[in-house]
Parts: C-alpha cells; sequence; structure tokens
C-alpha cells in the first residue's frame, strides 16, 4: 500500500517558508537596531583630549618645565600640547568651534577650596554655559584631575576640563 506524499511536502515548505521570513525579520530588525543611531564618540573624544593635556602638563608625576606660571605656555597652550582643534566644515562646524580644554593649577595644600595659581585655556569658552546642565543634545563636559610634584618637590593639584560639542553628527 503507497500512500500519495505531495501533500506532506506542501504544508513543510509552508513551515520552511514561515521560518525563513521570520529569521529575515529578525536581521533587519537588528540591523536597523545597530545601525538605526549614530554611536556617540564625544565621551571618548573628551577623555582622549584630557589625556593629551594631562601629558603635555606632567610626566612620570612630575610638572614639566616651562608650564606653570608661563604666560607663553597660556598663550600658546594647543600648539605647546601638540593639539589641534580644526573640524571639517559640516553643520557650519567652522564658525562655530567644537572642542575647549582648560587646565587649572592648585596648590595642592589649599585645594579644593582655593584659587587657581595658573590657567591656560583654548577653544570656545562659550562650551564652558553647558556642563552643568542635563540633556542629550548638549556638549558632552569632562572633568579630570591629577597630583604631580615640581622639581623642588611641591606638589600642585591640576584640574583639566575637556569639552566636545560635535552635536549634529553625534547625538
Amino acid at each position: 500500500m503507497q500512500k500519495n506524499k505531495k501533500g506532506a511536502e506542501k504544508i513543510i515548505s509552508v513551515y520552511w517558508f514561515a521560518i525563513l521570513l521570520i529569521v529575515a525579520g529578525a536581521i533587519v530588525y537588528m540591523v536597523f537596531s545597530f545601525y538605526g543611531k549614530p554611536y556617540d564618540a564625544r565621551e571618548i573624544e573628551a577623555g582622549l583630549l584630557a589625556d593629551k593635556a594631562a601629558e603635555c602638563v606632567s610626566y612620570a608625576g612630575y610638572l614639566r618645565e616651562g608650564v606653570l606660571l608661563n604666560q607663553e605656555f597660556k598663550e600658546n597652550l594647543l600648539e605647546n600640547c601638540g593639539l589641534n582643534f580644526e573640524t571639517e566644515d559640516a553643520y557650519g562646524w567652522k564658525e562655530q568651534g567644537q572642542y575647549f580644554l582648560q587646565i587649572d593649577f592648585y596648590d595642592f595644600n589649599s585645594y579644593p577650596g582655593s584659587n587657581s595659581l595658573f590657567s591656560a585655556s583654548a577653544g570656545n569658552n562659550n562650551l564652558k554655559n553647558f556642563c552643568n546642565l542635563e540633556g542629550e543634545k548638549l556638549p558632552v563636559c569632562l572633568e579630570r584631575g591629577l597630583y604631580t610634584l615640581d622639581k623642588e618637590g611641591k606638589p600642585y593639584a591640576i584640574k583639566i576640563t575637556s569639552i566636545v560639542r560635535k552635536i549634529e553628527k553625534n547625538a
């Protein structure tokens, strides 16, 4: 006795197409969820900027010569630290300035309540106004601190503030 098996093959093909549609739908969903929103690299960029500034003023725990109370260092912070704040001309960024960096030096014994002994900054100073605000479409502010000694062994506290705007591209 032989049975006609053509009907069973048709039922299996319907399930096979349903499984294919489910798998394809899952792949499309994962791709859109992964690539649907740009990756916000501003916090990483602000961290790298702060690290580069820390390297510029201190090496191996000691303050670099010619940094503290040096007017030339203050006026040419970007050149002295090997930084470049130039950005692509997307979204009118050339006119606005997308970065800000500030380095404050404090006497270690009176920090944090004291005024800074010396401060150097570069970039768009207006970005500091957004640091205490919360929101997705605001610049990313990062503050880092470090302690260092000068060549006589006097300790200093250094606070580095780095800010990256680039809202149109990342947020």
